[in-house]
C-alpha cells in the first residue's frame, strides 16, 4: 500500500474535541518509518531573536520529504515549532536519509543552528514498547492535517537527540519548494497568544482519553469555541516587506548558495510579493487561483490546534484566561495525571507550506518568541519531576 492509499483510508475527525477518541486512529504499518528533526538549543536561539529561523528549520523536513515523494503526496506529518516528524512508506529510505542530512547542513549554513535528525522504523518502535497511530483532522473541505496517537511520537523525539544514526550519511540536495515565510506577525486581539502542550502521564489509552476530554471541557469553558481563540484573523493578515524577515526564507531556500540561485529566488520573492499584494487586495482571479480565497483559506488552514501524543494548540486570549487554564492544569499535574507547558507571546507568526495557491496550502502557527519550544521545555521539566517522584 502506497502512502496515498493509506492516507485516504484514514478516519477523518471533524471536531478538535474528537481527537481524544483513540479508537479513531489507525496504526502505522510495521514497515513504515518515522523521520524527525529537532533544533538543538532552540531556547537559546529564540532568546537571540531567531524564532522565525527556528520555525523554518523545524518545518524544513516537511517540505523536503513531501517534495521527494512527489507522486505520494499525502504523507502524515506533525509540526512542533522547533521540529517536525513525518511518516514515510518503506521506499527511497536511503535517499530520505541523504535529504535529512542535507536539511541539517542547510539549517546550519543558513542560520547557524544545530539540528538533530533521525529515522526509525515503526516495527522497531513497537519492539521497544511504543506505538504510533494516525487519523485526519479536517481543516476545510479541501485540506486536513494528520494527528498522532501513541508514545512512539515522544520516544522517537527523544531518541534522535540522544543517538545520531545519520552522522556519516552523505547529504542529498533537498527541494524546499513551497516552504515560505512572508507574513507579518499577527498580534493578539486580546492580551496575548499562548502556546500549550498538554500530555497525559497515564500509559492507559482509556484513562488518557478521559483526561483529554476533561481538558477539552475546560478549554471550552475558559476560552470558548475554537473560533473564539483562533490566533489569526483575515483582516489582520499582512504580507511583510521587511527584508530581514524575508531573508529567513531566502537563506534556506537558496541552499547550497550560488549567486544565480540567490538572485533568482530574491527576484521571485519580490515579484510574488508585489503581485500577491495586488491580487489579494482586489480579489482577482487568474487561470489557476481565485486570490479572493487565499486569506480566508489561510485562516481555515492554520495549523494552530493539533494532536501528537498530546494536545498542542495556540490560543489568542487574555492573561486571566491563561491563568485559569494553568491553575486547572497544575491541579492535574499535582495528581500525576498530566505534564504540560505553556508560553505566552504578544503575537502569532506563520510559516507556510504551499503546494498550490488555490486551496492546497497549510500554515504552521506558533508564538513569536518561542511558543511551542518554550512550552516544551516546561513540559519536559514537569515530566522529569513526576518520573523522579515515581522512581
Amino acid at each position: 500500500m502506497n502512502a496515498q492509499e493509506f492516507y485516504e483510508k484514514l478516519n477523518i475527525v471533524f471536531s478538535f474535541k474528537e481527537v481524544s477518541d483513540h479508537s479513531l486512529y489507525t496504526p502505522l504499518p510495521d514497515d513504515w518509518y518515522i523521520a524527525l528533526a529537532d533544533v538543538r538549543g532552540s531556547t537559546d536561539a529564540i532568546r537571540l531573536g531567531k524564532y522565525k529561523e527556528v520555525n523554518m528549520a523545524g518545518a524544513s523536513i516537511i517540505a523536503a520529504l513531501n517534495n521527494l515523494y512527489k507522486k505520494e503526496d499525502l504523507l502524515p506529518y506533525l509540526f512542533g515549532g522547533d521540529g517536525s516528524l513525518i511518516a514515510l512508506p518503506d521506499r527511497q529510505i536511503e535517499q530520505v536519509k541523504g535529504v535529512l542530512s542535507f536539511c541539517r547542513k542547510a539549517v546550519k549554513d543558513a542560520y547557524g543552528l544545530e539540528m538533530a535528525i533521525g529515522i526509525i522504523q515503526v516495527k522497531e518502535l513497537r519492539e521497544l514498547g511504543h506505538d504510533v497511530s494516525v487519523a485526519r483532522l479536517a481543516m476545510s473541505e479541501f485540506l486536513d492535517q494528520t494527528i498522532f496517537w501513541g508514545t512512539g511520537v515522544t520516544y522517537a523525539e527523544q531518541l534522535i537527540k540522544e543517538e545520531d544514526r545519520l552522522k556519516d550519511v552523505e547529504p542529498i540536495e533537498a527541494d524546499f519548494t513551497g516552504l515560505e515565510c512572508r507574513w507579518s506577525q499577527v498580534p493578539s486581539d486580546k492580551d496575548e497568544v499562548a502556546a500549550y502542550i498538554i500530555q497525559s502521564f497515564n500509559k492507559n489509552d482509556e484513562a488518557s482519553a478521559e483526561i483529554y476530554e476533561q481538558c477539552f471541557e475546560k478549554i471550552e469553558e475558559i476560552y470558548g469555541t475554537e473560533d473564539n481563540f483562533h490566533p489569526l484573523r483575515e483582516d489582520d493578515l499582512q504580507m511583510t516587506t521587511n527584508p530581514l524577515l524575508l531573508g529567513v526564507e531566502w537563506k534556506l531556500r537558496t541552499q547550497p548558495p550560488t549567486l544565480s540561485k540567490k538572485l533568482r529566488h530574491i527576484g521571485l520573492m519580490i515579484f510574488q510579493l508585489i503581485t500577491g499584494l495586488y491580487l489579494m487586495k482586489f480579489k482577482k482571479k487568474t487561470s489557476a487561483t481565485n486570490w479572493g480565497d487565499y486569506k480566508p483559506d489561510l485562516v481555515r488552514h492554520a495549523d494552530y490546534k493539533k494532536f501528537g501524543d498530546g494536545l498542542r494548540f495556540v490560543a489568542s486570549g487574555t492573561i486571566k484566561q491563561r491563568m485559569e487554564m494553568t491553575d486547572f492544569l497544575e491541579g492535574l499535574f499535582s495528581e500525576g495525571s498530566v505534564v504540560y507547558g505553556v508560553h505566552a507571546s504578544f503575537a502569532a507568526m506563520v510559516t507556510c507550506f504551499v503546494r498550490s495557491y488555490q486551496s492546497n496550502h497549510i500554515h504552521f502557527v506558533d508564538g513569536t518568541d518561542g511558543g511551542y519550544a518554550k512550552a516544551s521545555q516546561e513540559l519536559k521539566s514537569r515530566r522529569a519531576q513526576l518520573e523522579a517522584h515515581i522512581s
